[in-house]
């Protein structure tokens, strides 16, 4: 999605709004003013917070996305893409803190309306990463597992860490807890030895 110049400014003032106050206690004015725009522009972009916090949201969502989809690009193997995957998400939170705080921030606490916009950030990283999960079951790589229950298994440790680690000044993810996840993702979806 392109953006434009006020669009963004707006995006940026919502997220350190967000992330100083809280959503609950965040108003649209606080945002306005932080962003340095007039009513009109704000309301033409976001008429309400819960479109700002879902706008904020699925943009936040698609610079992660990006960043995670990398190490399943060209020709990984399955162990070395789902390890990737894992290294990929610790890094991200690792270098963004505070975005990933307001990601879990914003699911947690925000009135967001579940939009269009949210939907299409998650559709198209989910659509890439279950074509590469379908390439690498019919190449015998992992097992047959439905998406959501892949998903839980590969990701869900390292999300209920994230809470912990963006809580620290500057977080840093100790070498054998990044190992240990890397392997247990890859152990939970790994195929059949022969």
């Amino acid at each position: 999605m392109d953006l434009t110049p006020t669009r963004s400014r707006l995006l940026d003032a919502a997220a350190t709004v967000f992330l100083a106050h809280g959503f609950a206690a965040a108003s649209m004015d606080m945002v306005r003013q932080e962003a340095g725009v007039s009513n009109g522009s704000l309301y033409h972009h976001f008429p309400t917070k819960a479109l700002l916090a879902d706008a904020l949201y699925a943009h936040t969502l698609r610079d992660f996305h990006a960043a995670l989809l990398r190490p399943i690009t060209g020709r990984a193997t399955a162990q070395s893409g789902v390890k990737g995957l894992i290294r990929a998400y610790i890094a991200w939170v690792e270098q963004h803190p505070d975005r990933a705080r307001l990601l879990h921030e914003l699911r947690r606490t925000g009135d967001m309306t579940g939009g269009a916009e949210m939907g299409a950030a998650n559709a198209e990283a989910f659509g890439a990463l279950a074509q590469w999960i379908d390439g690498k079951v019919a190449a015998g790589e992992m097992r047959a597992i439905p998406f959501p229950v892949w998903m839980a298994l590969v990701f869900a440790p390292a999300m209920s860490l994230t809470q912990q680690w963006v809580a620290q000044d500057k977080p840093a993810v100790p070498p054998k807890v990044r190992a240990a996840l890397e392997h247990g993702a890859w152990m939970a979806v790994a195929g059949d030895a022969p």
